[in-house]
């Protein structure tokens, strides 16, 4: 069989195009229980609140989200799946609070992510100052 260039740049094209399903992995946050989902955040958003909250994602989150909250961190390299872009406000806006309360506490589908949770290291008001905090890298 006799191929022409532009067959050949097709093929390329199509060997590019498939080429991230390869080699990275699709994150597949599961979905937090209902009653959970139905939650909002109790917490007052304060700028003591956030102060605290910043404290927090310096702490735990900051080496995989990044500074920015972009999912960037420094801990990334070799990851499948990236951390959450938390300054997507498109895809933010989508999330309930009580789904990302709900990943903060029992951690994102460990087959395809590194996200832990964090119920044994924070009080569920930590938490929710955490989400308000999370929140303001897309407002």
């Amino acid at each position: 069989m006799k191929i022409n260039s532009v067959g050949l740049l097709v093929l390329f094209a199509l060997i590019l195009g498939n080429s991230g399903a390869v080699f990275a992995a699709e994150r597949k946050t599961p979905n937090a229980p209902e009653e959970f989902l139905k939650m909002t955040n109790p917490v007052a958003l304060t700028p003591e609140a956030l102060q605290e909250a910043t404290a927090s994602y310096k702490d735990k989150c900051i080496k995989c989200h990044g500074t920015n909250g972009n999912g960037k961190g420094s801990a990334t390299k070799g990851m499948d799946v990236k951390p959450r872009d938390y300054t997507d406000k498109s895809v933010m806006e989508k999330i309930p609070d009580g789904q990302l309360f709900w990943i903060i506490l029992y951690g994102s589908d460990p087959d395809t992510t590194e996200m832990e949770g964090y119920k044994k290291k924070y009080t569920e008001e930590q938490v929710w100052k955490l989400v308000h905090f999370i929140r303001s890298f897309a407002p």
